[in-house]
């Protein structure tokens, strides 16, 4: 039976660390994936600048699981090493906060391209593997549409083919990519080490939150409740509300059939789609810790 632990993004709750913290407080959560803060990306905030987020988070017994680095985002050709010198700053940036994980992708490729840039992807991912694992990190890789692991295939491909790479199941970028969240989570499994909460519908490829959608994600929960009894951090990414320290971070415009008056309110309408859904499988949620 797992143990598990809830996370988020809590960007999408509010830009400022104050208000990111009291969402957080406020949801009864004390786990953060941190990727954009005080109107700007985690990862290119100055040494000062992190060390004063470390501080709050300490003073307010928040902890880091995983850091929401944007590691692997940009195109397969461009120049690797301007790419590498970022992710030796997103390393830093774990060892601040003591994340023991990192979130990244696979590249953007051109998807009729994937097999003619396959070796040079895994090249890459095995250099980015090799250096985190030397600074205790694991790296983790998240499915997500125009990277080279947008299909289960690709995904299950990427993740057999690099030994140490991780990987990250979120079932609703399958189904917004119009792909089988049931085939990602098989492709994945051998492999999983955590997961992203957010769920989707085919149609209009529509962000709602948690059990709204065709994500599967009550089947997957309870597929991973049997497949280990470790902890399992489920980072709740809601998308159901586009702040504008997220537009900033992304550039997306995601559309959602549910409609909030605030980003707050979004947020913890998702954080409990997710703890109502927990709850349904024998995990009742208490501080956190379900």
């Amino acid at each position: 039976m797992a143990k598990f632990l809830i996370s988020a993004f809590a960007d999408e709750a509010h830009n400022g660390i104050n208000g990111q913290i009291e969402a957080l407080k406020r949801n009864g959560l004390f786990c953060i994936e941190p990727r954009a803060m005080n109107l700007g990306p985690v990862i290119a905030k100055t040494d000062e600048e992190l060390a004063e987020i470390k501080r709050r988070f300490d003073e307010e017994g928040i902890i880091v699981p995983s850091f929401g680095s944007p590691i692997g985002k940009y195109k397969i050709t461009d120049d690797f090493e301007p790419h590498l010198e970022l992710f030796r700053r997103a390393l830093y940036v774990c060892k601040v906060f003591g994340a023991k994980r990192m979130r990244i992708f696979s590249f953007f490729v051109e998807q009729d391209k994937l097999d003619e840039y396959r070796d040079e992807v895994i090249r890459r991912m095995k250099i980015l593997v090799s250096e985190a694992a030397e600074a205790g990190v694991i790296l983790c890789h998240e499915n997500e549409g125009e990277i080279y692991g947008q299909d289960p295939e690709r995904v299950a491909d990427l993740l057999a083919a690099v030994p140490g790479l991780r990987g990250i199941y979120d079932p609703a970028n399958y189904v917004y990519c119009q792909r089988d969240p049931v085939a990602g989570f098989e492709a994945t499994a051998p492999y999983f080490e955590y997961m992203h909460v957010k769920d989707c519908l085919y149609e209009g490829r529509t962000l709602v939150p948690a059990g709204a959608g065709e994500g599967h994600l009550k089947e997957a929960l309870e597929k991973i409740d049997k497949m280990t009894d470790a902890e399992v951090v489920l980072t709740v990414e809601p998308h159901l509300f586009v702040s504008e320290s997220y537009k900033q971070f992304d550039g997306k415009e995601l559309k959602n059939k549910f409609v909030f008056a605030t980003a707050d309110e979004a947020f913890d309408y998702a954080v409990n789609a997710l703890k109502e859904m927990l709850a349904e499988i024998g995990h009742p949620v208490v501080n956190g810790r379900a």
